[in-house]
């Protein structure tokens, strides 16, 4: 009978599993008013015009359909409008696409009316100019006889620059929509082919390379001196090549044994914080602890090989993985318990607290619980890995004026990238907030760029003393070959060029409407969201990214790169993505589950205590591994059954994270933090090594 239910929740078969939903009540438009993320709109003049446009283009009247084209401003051209399915793109590719679209006589009459204006622009290309140029030329006036060349030229600089992404697709571009061109198409094929493989779109590379191989095997070009057929010249240059850009925030199952489980295991050592926030209360003090959500509060963890970090509702401490020994902190853990008597602290979100490390720093978001303004913004700190020295912090710095961060920052490319919402002044009548994303210098904190993404549409939310905020959403990011995304889990999946800050586009999903305005007075109190589960960052499949908003009803499976939606499928809302191997994806939520990734069909169902509604999931193809309240359940990938239940010693607890260092699985709980042998005893740790590491008890103050 639980399955049954189960089945019933996550599959709600509206449809036969992968299809994608042609009816209008399906799409997403980025000018639907009740939706409460909207990316920057072209103007109405813009989409008059593009409308004008399209109506002289069915009669034949090309010079008015190119006049109407014509009139729309180059400033509007990073504005964004409907494309197709869901995508939201700017007016600069939708130009563009609507000129390759022209049939014959209608690019002829381009070319009549804007070739000369093409091609002084083109020979004006020089300079620091020359890459902004080259974009204006492809955008508007790709389709005139010098076009092409302006793509290919700007696909070398692309390439230059590391925007392998870019320079493959101004090169395809001329392949695939300039069949008049009078470049050679094997070349073009074959640049575009090396651009593919460094950026990692594996699957159009073969495509490519299949071409070349087969359309193009008698062609001849000469490179470097060395006179070959395309295919032979693309197996020897790829013999130079460096690996696809690195990779940030993608779900990577750990390396390694899987941990052993098998027979009962003493933690090596365990630190029991929870102690120290709660030493010397009285017992009003203690029951009122207790009933404060923050007791619930998970530490975010991270380490670095030998050191495990901690961001503990603000306060930061650092143990030694060996020994479970404290290295340092940045305040004593008992000034928790001065909080706990004021009820406004009620309303602070703690789960969007979070920590990262690389090298010898560490940077960590959260807000000062001391801090007596309620809507007091969250603020990214550095802090020296050893010893825990403030280098630099955003409450000093303009760059982060007005900014309330939030969402877990990622390390990449050299750059910390982190989400962010403006904070807006209605007072001194502001536009509403935007949603915003930065990328930072870690060594400083200075702000390279800032995008903003969209504009929220929701109205002020005001919540007094004793109430509790709404559970935000916290947008997630993705980094792949030197792009990012963020899905705001309000809607919208943007993506943008990492270096520059670039927006390329963006995907609309059903989400919830607008909230309008909310007042909660003085004893007020939110119940969260039936059904509500956290936010997850997209799961990269292969070449695919699969996303599951929020508050979305629907699982999607996106080609970024062709930008085209593979499948979509329905699924419950508390749903959350946790990870996927090559044949499932696994599913959070009231239960843990898994769908064939193949089939879109549900593989089986398990409802563990306390479900799986947040909180970190250990995810294997070997296994998953869940902390609850009753113990650590090792569940079996393949059925779901539940291998075993490891009792341990966070019994009690309210569940919470696992994650695997090189040496142990740690647990770590709203309480305590538990380090496990990876292995059983005798296999990763020697006698010796559990005779000088046996239970320890870490002090904390």
């Amino acid at each position: 009978m639980t399955r049954w239910a189960i089945a019933t929740l996550l599959l709600v078969p509206a449809l036969a599993f992968g299809q994608t939903r042609d009816d209008d009540s399906s799409r997403v438009s980025n000018d639907q008013p009740g939706r409460p993320l909207q990316m920057s709109p072209a103007s109405t003049e813009v989409k008059e015009a593009i409308d004008d446009f399209e109506r002289f283009r069915r009669r034949g009247a090309w010079e008015r359909a190119l006049k109407a084209l014509d009139t729309i401003p180059e400033e509007q051209a990073v504005r964004f409008v409907d494309g197709e399915n869901g995508f939201i793109i700017p007016v600069a590719r939708k130009r563009r696409a609507l000129l390759t679209a022209l049939p014959p006589e209608g690019q002829a009459a381009f070319r009549l009316f804007y070739d000369a204006q093409a091609q002084k622009l083109y020979e004006g290309a020089e300079g620091p100019s020359e890459r902004k140029t080259l974009e204006r030329i492809v955008s508007s006036y790709f389709i005139t006889s010098i076009g092409d060349n302006a793509a290919d030229r700007l696909g070398d600089l692309y390439y230059e620059l590391g925007h392998f992404d870019r320079a493959a697709d101004s090169w395809l571009a001329v392949v695939r929509d300039r069949p008049d061109t009078e470049l050679s198409p094997a070349l073009l094929s074959l640049k575009a082919a090396l651009a593919l493989l460094r950026s990692g779109r594996r699957s159009e590379f073969e495509q490519v390379r299949a071409e070349l191989a087969d359309r193009y095997r008698d062609e001849k070009l000469t490179i470097g001196g060395v006179t070959a057929s395309p295919t032979e010249h693309l197996r020897r240059l790829m013999d130079d090549l460096s690996p696809a850009g690195d990779v940030g925030r993608v779900p990577v199952p750990p390396a390694g044994p899987a941990p052993d489980l098998t027979r009962p295991v003493e933690p090596v050592w365990q630190m029991r914080f929870a102690d120290s926030v709660v030493a010397g209360m009285t017992s009003p003090e203690l029951s009122q602890w207790q009933a404060n959500p923050l007791s619930a509060a998970v530490p975010a963890v991270t380490d670095d090989g030998t050191t495990l970090y901690a961001n503990y509702l603000g306060h930061v401490f650092a143990i030694d993985l060996q020994t479970g020994k404290m290295r340092w902190r940045s305040g004593p853990l008992h000034h928790i318990k001065l909080s706990a008597i004021q009820g406004q602290f009620r309303s602070v979100d703690a789960s969007r607290y979070a920590i990262v490390t690389a090298g010898d720093r560490l940077w960590t978001l959260g807000r000062d619980l001391k801090e007596q303004n309620v809507f007091a913004p969250f603020q990214l700190t550095c802090r020296r890995a050893e010893g825990g020295e403030v280098v630099w912090q955003s409450a000093d710095l303009s760059d982060y004026a007005q900014i309330d961060l939030v969402g877990m920052p990622l390390l990449a490319g050299g750059r910390l990238f982190i989400a962010g919402k403006s904070r807006a002044n209605p007072q001194q009548q502001e536009r509403q907030p935007q949603q915003l994303v930065l990328a930072v210098q870690p060594e400083d904190g200075k702000v390279l760029w800032k995008t903003e993404v969209g504009t929220f549409r929701e109205g002020q939310q005001v919540y007094y003393y004793n109430g509790m905020m709404n559970e935000s959403t916290r947008p997630q990011l993705v980094y792949r070959a030197r792009v990012l995304y963020i899905d705001t889990h309000v809607g919208i999946l943007a993506r943008l060029d990492a270096d520059s800050g670039a927006l390329d586009w963006g995907f609309g999903y059903p989400t919830d409407p607008v909230a309008g305005q909310g007042r909660f007075f003085m004893g007020g109190y939110m119940t969260p969201q039936e059904g509500a589960s956290a936010s997850s960052p997209p799961v990269p499949n292969g070449e695919s990214l699969l996303i599951k908003g929020m508050q979305c009803g629907r699982l999607y499976a996106l080609d970024p790169d062709r930008m085209k939606v593979q499948w979509d499928r329905a699924i419950a809302r508390s749903s959350r993505l946790l990870g996927a191997s090559d044949r499932a994806l696994f599913l959070g939520g009231p239960e843990l589950s898994a769908l064939d990734l193949r089939t879109r069909q549900l593989l089986w169902a398990t409802r563990l205590p306390s479900g799986s509604a947040e909180r970190r999931v250990l995810v294997r193809p070997d296994g998953l591994w869940q902390l609850t309240p009753r113990g650590i359940f090792e569940i079996d990938p393949a059925s779901g059954t539940v291998r075993r239940i490891f009792r341990g010693k966070d019994l009690g607890t309210e569940g919470g994270d696992l994650f695997l260092t090189g040496r142990w699985l740690l647990a770590v709980s709203n309480r305590t933090i538990s380090a496990y042998p990876r292995q059983a005893p005798g296999a990763a740790v020697s006698v010796d090594e559990r005779s000088a590491t046996t239970l320890k008890r870490a002090s904390n103050d």
